[in-house]
Parts: C-alpha cells; structure tokens; sequence
C-alpha cells in the first residue's frame, strides 16, 4: 500500500496546496475590492474577471508560499532524503556537464518545436503580468522551479524508484503527470519532454542539483523575454529570429542530435545510480522479513537484509 500511496501524495500535496493558493488569492482580492467584482461579475466577462481577481502580486506571494509549504509537508512525510537530495558532492561532474549542455539542446529544441505546434496557451497572461514584478519574477524563475523539483523529482519519481518501480516505467509516469499537472495545452508537451529529460538525469545523480539547475536556468530565460518583450512576447517566435523554417532545420536537426549523443554519453559513463532495482531473490527476502516481523513482532533478527 506505502509503495501506490506514496508517489500519489506528494502530487495530491502538491495540488492542494496550490489549490488554496489561488482560493486565498480570490478571497484577497475580493475583501479588497468587492464593488469592482460585482460589476465585473454582472458583465459575465470571464476573462475580466480572472484577470482581476488575479491581479497584483498576491498570486505570486501565495505561490512561494504555498510551494514552501508543499516541501515542508512532504518533507515531514519523509519523502525527501536531505543527505543526498541537494548534495553536490555525489554529482561526477566528469560527465555532468555533458548533461547539462544535452538538456539545454534538447530544451531549445521542443521550444522551437512548440512554436510550429501553436497549442493554446491559456496561461500566457498570467505568467506576463506576473513577471513584471520581482515577487513574480522570483516566483517564476527560482522558487517554482525548484518546488517541483522536490515534488517532481524527489518526491514523486523518488519514491516510485525506491520502491521497486521499473526506472523507465518511473521515468516515463513522472514526466507525463509533470507535463498534465501544468494543465496549459502549450506548456504539456513540452513540460513531459522537460520531465523525462531531468528523470533521467535525477535517476543518475540521486539528488536534484543538476535538474534544479536546468529548471531554474529555463524559467528565468522565459522570465527575461517576458520582462524585455512585455505583451509582445506571444508574438516573439525565435523560429523566426533563427531565419525562417531552412535556418530553422539547419540549426535545431544538429542541436537536437548533439543533446541526444551528450546525455547518452552521460547515462552510459556515469557510475551514480542511486535506485538500483531490487533483484527477485532480494525482494523476496525482504517480503518475508517484513512478514515475519508482522506476525512475530517480538521476534529479534540478526541478520541484515540488504
């Protein structure tokens, strides 16, 4: 039961309190200024009426603090190892800069593969208003990012390899819940590329420095185009600042094959796997230790099961 329950609370943490986040921005802004709300309210403008009660700087501050909230509860869940999860001295970073430059490849790929999509971006707004303030800026750029690295990382894709889970089928379930938890048509896909890259890179190093790293690095350059474009960031497509479609292909086909080779490199030459999976006779031992314990809990062991 710990194995299913536990990789499902840190998302239903996660959830909740960014659920009350937005709940107390509401109430906020509805105390502040409940005349201007009912006049929006009988226009029946949603999109007014979002913007409104999302108004200011209270949806960023609820957001730091949500998110710190959501780390010390699933810390106090016991779902963050704080020997390894930030240390940097378990990185071999012979090989981890090939990581980080393979992510940044790739990343500045699916970017520009978002682009040609054009997916709905219901977010865009929000984010734009909210980067125009240091409280927002910070809240974008470091501290979200870095929330769902525990969450995401360390918490979820962590506890599914603690227990026994397949690495890939971990992986692969980790990036696709971190691409659908955006909940944003134009960040999905790209979110679930984004999250299988860094599941990767977590399942090498055992901590989040590297992941934390890319995470903050993305979210502040999307930061900074959209403190220097303001509104006219939607409109920015650096498909077009590259040239065109024939520069396009010309550029991201290499980089693309240059961050698959880098983060082969790294996966094949690093020697760090924290999240060995269990071998079939380890795993039955442990079962009937755990079983034996159960029924006979007076009984002393002197055998280590490792």
């Amino acid at each position: 039961m710990k194995k299913v329950l536990y990789p499902i609370l840190a998302i239903v943490v996660f959830v909740v309190m960014q659920a009350c986040a937005a709940v107390g921005v509401i109430i906020i802004n509805v105390v502040r200024d409940p005349s201007t709300i009912k006049a929006i309210a009988k226009s029946r403008d949603v999109e007014l009426m979002m913007n409104h009660l999302f108004a200011g700087d209270a949806l960023s501050w609820s957001l730091i603090l949500s998110g710190i909230a959501t780390v010390g509860i699933i810390a106090a869940l016991k779902m963050i190892d704080w020997n390894r999860v930030l240390n940097v001295k378990m990185i071999d970073w012979r090989v981890g800069w090939l990581a980080i430059l393979g992510a940044v490849f790739i990343i500045f790929y699916t970017d520009l593969l978002s682009e040609l999509i054009a997916l709905p971006d219901e977010m865009g707004e929000v984010f734009n208003s909210m980067a125009m303030s240091v409280v927002g800026a910070l809240s974008i750029g470091l501290i979200g990012p870095i929330v769902e690295e525990f969450v995401f990382r360390e918490a979820l894709l962590g506890s599914m390899l603690k227990y026994g889970m397949n690495k890939w089928v971990a992986i692969s379930a980790s990036a696709l819940v971190f691409g659908l938890i955006h909940a944003n048509p134009a960040q999905i896909p790209f979110a679930t590329v984004i999250g299988f890259i860094f599941g990767v890179i977590y399942y090498k190093t055992g901590n989040i420095v590297i992941t934390s790293i890319l995470h903050v690095l993305n979210n502040s350059v999307a930061v900074v185009m959209m403190v220097t474009q303001g509104e006219e960031t939607a409109e920015t497509k650096l498909g077009d600042l590259l040239g065109g479609p024939v520069m396009y292909l010309g550029i991201c086909i290499p980089l693309l094959t240059v961050g698959i080779h880098c983060l082969r490199v790294f996966w094949k030459e690093s020697h760090t796997e924290h999240f060995p999976t269990p071998q079939p006779e380890q795993v039955e031992t442990i079962l009937i230790t755990q079983e034996t314990e159960t029924t006979n809990p007076n009984l002393i062991n002197d055998e280590t099961v490792l």
